[in-house]
C-alpha cells in the first residue's frame, strides 16, 4: 500500500511551528503533461495519481493543475490536465508555495 511520503505543507510551516493557510496556487502547464477526460461517474484524483505518479496522496497536485477547489467541481467530460513527471509536478507546486510565502 502507497504511503504519505512528502509534506505538502512543510514550505508553509513557520520558525514559531504555526502553520500559514493553505493557499490555492496554479501548476503551469508543461509539454510533458497527460491529459485524461473525466468521467463523473467512475473518475478520481487518487486514482488518477496512482495511474500517473503510483502513489494516490498526490491527488491535490492534479487539483491544482487544473483550477478546482474540489473533485467534485469537476463536470462531466471536462478534459483533465495532469502535471508530470512527479519530479516536476512537485518543483512547480513548491516554487508557487515559496513564491505566494515571499509575497
Amino acid at each position: 500500500m502507497p504511503e504519505q511520503d512528502y509534506n505538502r505543507y512543510a514550505i508553509l510551516i513557520n520558525s514559531n511551528g504555526t502553520t500559514d493557510l493553505m493557499p490555492f496556487v496554479q501548476l503551469p502547464v508543461n509539454e510533458s503533461d497527460k491529459f485524461e477526460t473525466w468521467n463523473t461517474e467512475y473518475s478520481r484524483l487518487d486514482k488518477l495519481a496512482q495511474k500517473y505518479y503510483g502513489n494516490p496522496f498526490y491527488d491535490f497536485l492534479i487539483l491544482y493543475a487544473n483550477g478546482y477547489m474540489s473533485e467534485f467541481d469537476i463536470p462531466d467530460g471536462q478534459l483533465i490536465r495532469v502535471p508530470f513527471p512527479l519530479v516536476k509536478a512537485k518543483a512547480d507546486y513548491e516554487s508557487a508555495l515559496t513564491a505566494y510565502k515571499n509575497q
